[in-house]
């Protein structure tokens, strides 16, 4: 395929929005485009069952021959939901949205180079020991395609997906951990300038909790945020409710735990403090992983990157991706950047040159898997 043609098929996917939960016109455009190289496609129930329109998509291409070791690639087909029309433009090697919103360079250029490199593989004759692809739904809140496909379907154990905002090269060696935390406060509703000495404000408490929490980065595996805030009925009334959404994050386990235990305890004590109740949820979002050096997913990687003139850079990343879900299930998947920049931004883009590099990067991991075996 020319530079032009892999352009165009970006930039149509692009184009086409798909919010979490909305992907139906993308799925069925992905759809169209294996099934046009010969490949069967297969859609799961997983949209019934996370609320999305679509499922997981999954296409496999058989060993070419015997020996070598089979991979997997994934990619997600949801964005954070655009503001606006999204209208791809390219402007001096760079590939931008005209329009004001996101681009969808998130997840969508990782999309179009798995099916380039696809193309090519197939109409190249080039020789490869099995390649799966999967294309996940509503990854963007909270990993839930991946979550809900059934890993057994893999015959791979090795996989990449590409979802790191990062200059190519960059290999994440591991991702934190994460709970989600809802917490809602109840105080007692009365006139603030009749009766305020009757109420208990909500507000307050949680006024009260947040301030308390340690918030951004609490170390170097570690952060937390509250994202979501919202209470009261009216100016004039001692607000009874008042809730909010937070989150913490860290590589270590046991940190990850006492940050929520003094989440939890801040919020309690806070309640207390303004005579107000307080219900508190814990949710798992994923769990984290952390990988070596010289495991085999990541010297795999490193071997593709050199191959194609890029100087492997080992990091650790403080967001999650389908890797996550994956390496919990027993399968190593490393997430490695693609060049995608300012992603969930008005200023999200990607250049044409790292659109052609990671075809490049994908070609050559298919072929350093061919020769080499899994320990």
């Amino acid at each position: 395929m020319p530079e032009d043609a892999l352009v165009a098929l970006f930039t149509e996917l692009a184009a086409l929005p798909s919010p979490p939960g909305d992907e139906r016109v993308v799925a069925d455009r992905v759809t169209a485009y294996l099934r046009g190289l010969g490949l069967d496609v297969a859609e799961d129930d997983a949209g019934e069952r996370i609320g999305s329109n679509a499922g997981n998509l999954y296409a496999r291409l058989e060993p070419s021959g015997e020996g070598g070791t089979p991979l997997f690639f994934c990619a997600h087909l949801d964005t954070v939901p655009p503001e606006g029309a999204i209208e791809p433009v390219l402007d001096n090697g760079v590939i931008r949205n005209a329009a004001g919103t996101i681009l969808g360079a998130d997840n969508k250029s990782a999309v179009a180079v798995m099916l380039e490199a696809t193309r090519r593989l197939l109409s190249e004759n080039r020789p490869h020991a099995g390649l799966e692809l999967l294309f996940t739904p509503k990854e963007e809140t909270g990993l839930h395609g991946a979550a809900a496909f059934d890993h057994e379907q893999l015959r791979a154990r090795i996989g990449y997906v590409y979802d790191q905002a990062a200059p190519i090269g960059e290999v994440i060696l591991g991702a934190p951990h994460a709970h989600s935390m809802e917490v809602r406060f109840h105080g007692r509703a009365a006139h603030s300038g009749m009766y305020p000495e009757e109420g208990r404000s909500a507000i307050a408490a949680a006024a009260k909790a947040i301030a308390d929490f340690k918030l951004g980065r609490v170390d170097e595996e570690s952060t937390a945020n509250v994202g979501i805030i919202g209470g009261g009925t009216a100016g004039n009334i001692v607000p009874e409710w008042c809730s909010f959404l937070a989150e913490a994050r860290s590589h270590d386990p046991q940190k990850l735990a006492d940050l929520v235990r003094e989440m939890l305890e801040a919020a309690t004590f806070a309640a207390g403090l303004e005579d107000c109740q307080v219900e508190t949820e814990v949710h798992k979002s994923y769990s984290g992983y952390r990988f070596k050096r010289d495991d085999f997913v990541v010297r795999l990687a490193r071997t593709a990157l050199e191959r194609t003139g890029y100087e492997p850079s080992l990091k650790m990343s403080g967001g999650a991706a389908d890797a996550n879900v994956f390496n919990e299930r027993g399968l190593q998947c490393v997430n490695l950047a693609n060049g995608m920049a300012e992603i969930h931004t008005p200023d999200e883009h990607i250049a044409v040159a790292d659109l052609e590099a990671m075809v490049d990067v994908t070609l050559a991991l298919v072929e350093t898997a061919r020769e080499a075996h899994a320990a």
